[in-house]
């Protein structure tokens, strides 16, 4: 069965360094790069002795500065350095697309190392990658690889269909495809699926490139081993979206659940149209949406649930069929922990003061009005909280009339992504509100666990409700919704211990 395997990049300054890497994340580890061109001088006498210490697979690498390298010396002592090295156990060897030193290359072939034949682009996918990476092989054994930066939803689309191909068209194996920067994400886990036979992962904070993710999290969380040509694929779109828990939650459900088939990960959409189409070209399985593209997701819908309808904001999407059906789990993800906080129902004649006006505010307003409760809308624009307010009968305002607030003091709940950015100097959506110390204060927000709101709050006395809980209830909703099974309570416990 065919299967990428895992590669750690390795860019310590001492050859000691990286040994110390590699006995870190050996266990998750197939093979490794050693990127020389890191290497203090001291330490490029060393590269003999690597591959024998290492006692796996291993890529050497000297990469140029014009390759997003950090070689500072002479194309000649490049080559004399990689010369030098190649007869000492090296399973591969990288050269670039333009490399041009014939006795390095003779080198190679002696020595029984493998050339992957690399190409790089930072600036994004090159219009003629496909014709590049269909010419850039000198010889019949040769892996070629292509990593290119990934700007936007339509390049990781036109480097998927890319990629696939490639493996129609000359089988599984024998290249890499990489897509760097949050947007290229995917193609770092579904590499088996996309016929790559090497992903690379780094250490934290030792990054050779941006996109990586280490070694233990493609293993633990994203469950990389598992994933083969036949693998269901699950998501979440969002834009930011790779600081998302909800991997770590479905994928521990499907674990939980011995679908060993299945895989959960984030995809940053800033083109719904492009995103679609993805969809149909990995035959994507469902997808939870967040911020900003649960209104924006509802043209694209076949059918939609009653709480799509109510709320106008979809955070489901599950293909049957052919079709997508929009669902949105918000609102009974948000309830769900709301009424175990007051004893297992919303007690009648509550008043609740909501801040913010989108996708997830319709939601909370929404099952609010449900179960009853009068309820005041701020937001920054106060046209859009008159828009809402008007759907749902509710009074509004704009963020400037927070002594409001008073007059609906029972709950206040937070919807903004105000809070996730300590940094930003309005972290605090309502930072002339004085609590009482009776309200119940409830933040979406989930990272940090406790929002500079919450911090306020709870120090004022107030019980309150990290937006976890909510993200825990509507994922295992969507759970039911994407495999037909119950979500296992157990896959929530250990991930919200970290926050």
């Amino acid at each position: 069965m065919n299967r990428s395997s895992l590669c750690l990049s390795l860019t310590g300054a001492t050859i000691t360094e990286n040994l110390q890497e590699i006995e870190k994340y050996n266990a998750y580890c197939d093979l490794y790069e050693l990127r020389a061109d890191y290497l203090e001088p001291l330490s490029i006498s060393a590269l003999s002795s690597f591959p024998e210490q290492v006692k796996k697979p291993v890529i050497l690498t000297v990469r140029r500065a014009a390759d997003g390298g950090h070689f500072k010396g002479s194309e000649t002592e490049r080559c004399g350095i990689l010369r030098r090295s190649l007869a000492s156990g090296y399973r591969y060897v990288d050269l670039e697309e333009d490399f041009q030193d014939q006795k390095t290359e003779q080198a190679a072939e002696v020595s029984g190392v493998t050339v992957i034949r690399s190409f790089y682009d930072f600036s994004g996918v090159p219009a003629d990658l496909g014709r590049r990476l269909r010419n850039i092989k000198r010889n019949p054994g040769e892996v070629i690889k292509a990593a290119v930066m990934v700007q936007n939803t339509q390049e990781l689309l036109k480097l998927v269909e890319l990629a696939l191909e490639l493996k129609v068209r000359d089988g599984w194996g024998n290249r890499i495809i990489l897509g760097m920067g949050p947007m290229g994400f995917p193609t770092r886990v579904l590499s088996t699926f996309l016929g790559s036979s090497i992903t690379y992962s780094s250490t934290p904070g030792r990054q050779a490139a941006p996109g990586p993710v280490d070694p233990q999290t493609l293993v633990d969380l994203y469950r990389f081993p598992l994933i083969d040509e036949n693998v269901r694929i699950f998501g979440v779109i969002g834009n930011p979206v790779i600081h998302s828990e909800s991997p770590g939650l479905q994928n521990r459900g499907f674990s939980l659940r011995a679908m060993d088939d299945a895989v959960y990960l984030p995809f940053q959409v800033d083109n719904l149209e492009a995103f679609f189409r993805l969809a149909e070209v990995l035959d994507i399985r469902g997808v939870s949406v967040t911020i900003p593209h649960k209104q924006g997701v509802i043209p694209f819908l076949s059918s939609r649930d009653e709480g799509v309808e109510a709320a106008g904001a979809c955070n489901t999407i599950v293909w049957r069929d052919g079709l997508r059906c929009g669902y949105n789990t918000d609102i009974s993800g948000f309830t769900a922990p709301l009424k175990e906080s007051m004893g297992g129902a919303i007690p009648a004649g509550l008043r609740a003061a909501v801040i913010g006006a989108g996708g997830a505010a319709r939601a909370v307003v929404y099952a609010l009005r449900r179960e009853g409760v009068e309820v005041l809308i701020l937001n920054r624009t106060v046209e859009r909280a008159k828009e809402l307010a008007a759907v749902f009968g509710c009074s509004y305002g704009s963020l400037g009339e927070q002594e409001r607030i008073a007059d609906y003091p029972d709950l206040i709940v937070q919807t903004t992504s105000v809070g996730m950015n300590q940094e930003d100097p309005e972290y605090d959506p309502i930072p002339d509100y004085s609590f009482k110390g009776g309200e119940i204060v409830y933040d979406i927000i989930y990272i940090p666990r406790l929002t500079p709101l919450l911090k306020r709050a709870v120090q004022s006395g107030c019980r309150v409700i990290n937006g976890w809980d909510m993200l825990a209830a509507q994922a295992g909703i969507q759970f039911r919704l994407f495999t037909g099974q119950d979500f296992p309570r157990e896959a929530s416990s250990g991930i919200a211990d970290q926050y």
